[in-house]
Parts: structure tokens; C-alpha cells; sequence
């Protein structure tokens, strides 16, 4: 058992290795959001830890790098239906409410507020879900 239990450890550190590397390195660009979305649809089993690091990354991330990490929350959450993965769904409705309150730039903000309108019009939470993390996205004004 003790075993089993260090291989799990160690291919947790792996995952988390590998997840800093490249929520440190994803990109505004297509192809590097859709390339880190697949491989985080295509590792579903680690949603827990994959969106926890999202969050972590996202907490002490540059404003311009913030938006690619809601670029690529964005892509994960509207692909994950259709490739059986919609536990990611509730996964960020967890922690999009602290980063849409984290967004501290008026370009990223607008951007963000985008996203949710994208969301909104596709149902892809519901109303009630996605007025809130308006709100939250509306506190970044009290701190400017």
C-alpha cells in the first residue's frame, strides 16, 4: 500500500510540475489556449487540482497574463460538455467569483465581462451563476 501511495504522490508532483510549466507559459494566442484546453479536458480526473492551480497561477499573475487564463477557463468550460468533462463546469463556478474580484485592469475587465456575456447568452450557467460573478467582477472598482 505504502507503494501505491508514493506512486500517487509522485504523479501528483508530476501533474503539478507540469501544470506550473504551462500556466506559466500559455499564451494569448489560439492555438496555445485550445492546446493547454485539450490536455486539461483530456486529464478530467485531476479536474481538482487542475483548476486549483488555475486559481493559484491566476492569484499571482501579471494583468495581461490573468486574461489568458480567463481565455483559457473560458475554453475549458465551453468545450468540457461535449468531451464528457462537465465536472469542469462546477470546478471554476468555484473559484471564478475570486478571480473575476481579482481583475484590476479596465481592458482585462472588459474583456472578462465579455466572457460572462458569452456565457450568458449561451446558457452556459445559469442566470443567477453568471450575475454573480458580475458582481465580483465589478469590485476591481473600489480598489483602483
Amino acid at each position: 500500500m505504502a507503494a501505491g501511495g508514493s506512486s500517487n504522490k509522485a504523479s501528483v508532483g508530476a501533474l503539478e510540475a507540469s501544470l506550473d510549466r504551462k500556466l506559466q507559459s500559455v499564451t494569448n494566442t489560439m492555438e496555445s489556449i485550445q492546446s493547454l484546453s485539450s490536455w486539461c479536458i483530456d486529464n478530467k480526473k485531476h479536474h481538482s487540482t487542475i483548476v486549483h492551480y488555475w486559481l493559484r497561477w491566476f492569484r499571482r499573475s501579471a494583468f495581461n497574463h490573468r486574461l489568458n487564463l480567463f481565455y483559457l477557463a473560458n475554453d475549458v468550460i465551453q468545450n468540457c460538455k461535449r468531451k464528457n468533462a462537465i465536472i469542469y463546469r462546477e470546478a471554476f463556478a468555484e473559484v471564478l467569483p475570486e478571480a473575476a474580484s481579482l481583475v484590476r485592469d479596465a481592458s482585462v475587465s472588459k474583456s472578462v465581462e465579455r466572457i460572462f456575456k458569452i456565457w450568458e447568452e449561451r446558457n452556459v450557467y445559469p442566470e443567477e451563476t453568471v450575475v454573480a460573478f458580475k458582481a465580483a467582477l465589478s469590485t476591481f472598482v473600489f480598489f483602483c
